[in-house]
């Protein structure tokens, strides 16, 4: 309980942030996630180093990205116009997606794991596959799943190795599926995405404000909680 009121007392009112041309300069000590629209994040280092994830297309829900929008790198997990709307970037950044996606990336000195699931592993194809992503900064293990179309097997439980953060939606997931991939990875922190996300609660619950928060590893709590935005 201390370690999660560490974390509530350091969240910062954000407002505006999703506007701004320009990072803010870092607490040399922390990282920060903020929330940009559906299931759109930025993760920015204590060094200055991003990645955005799964950047969507104007009209496909939610509010729009902001203008002049830049990362180092950009993870998609699926071929949509809700996930994939790289032309959004005002930079060139390191680009996950697809094939290019799967397997092992050292992006600007991180060690990206991108993790395939099939929604027919008998037949697996680029269709219908979703990409799990895993990575680690400034000491804590990020994993961007979103919408998992299965549990891990063994082998792609020990590829995405040990959890701190997980990004997961509950739409279109089943109650089953979601708690087996919390059994399975065991976050200290799981931040949902979506309009679906408003209740969906596991553990303790934090409402963010200004849609951002700063995190260091000291931070996290010793059990699951949930991170609204």
């Amino acid at each position: 309980m201390r370690r999660f009121l560490l974390l509530a007392a350091f969240i910062l009112g954000l407002s505006g942030c999703a506007g701004r041309d320009a990072v803010t300069p870092l607490n040399p000590r922390h990282t920060r996630i903020e929330w940009l629209g559906n299931e759109c994040f930025r993760i920015t280092s204590p060094i200055g180093t991003s990645i955005l994830t799964n950047p969507y297309a104007p009209k496909t829900g939610g509010r729009s990205l902001p203008s002049n929008l830049k990362s180092d790198v950009v993870l998609i997990t699926s071929e949509t116009p809700q996930n994939n709307n790289v032309n959004a970037l005002a930079n060139q950044p390191a680009i996950l997606r697809g094939g290019v996606g799967i397997g092992v990336n050292n992006v600007t000195g991180i060690r990206i794991v991108g993790v395939p699931l099939y929604l027919n592993p008998e037949s697996p194809s680029s269709l219908g596959m979703n990409l799990v992503y895993a990575w680690t900064m400034d000491g804590i293990r990020y994993c961007f799943a979103m919408h998992p179309s299965s549990a891990l097997d063994a082998d792609q439980l020990a590829q995405v190795g040990r959890v701190d953060v997980l990004f997961m939606t509950p739409q279109g997931i089943s109650a089953t599926l979601r708690e087996n991939f919390l059994t399975q990875l065991k976050p200290h922190l799981l931040i949902p995405a979506g309009s679906g996300a408003k209740g969906w609660t596991v553990g303790d619950k934090h409402a963010v404000q200004g849609g951002g928060l700063m995190l260091a590893r000291e931070m996290l709590p010793a059990g699951i909680a949930t991170l609204h935005f």
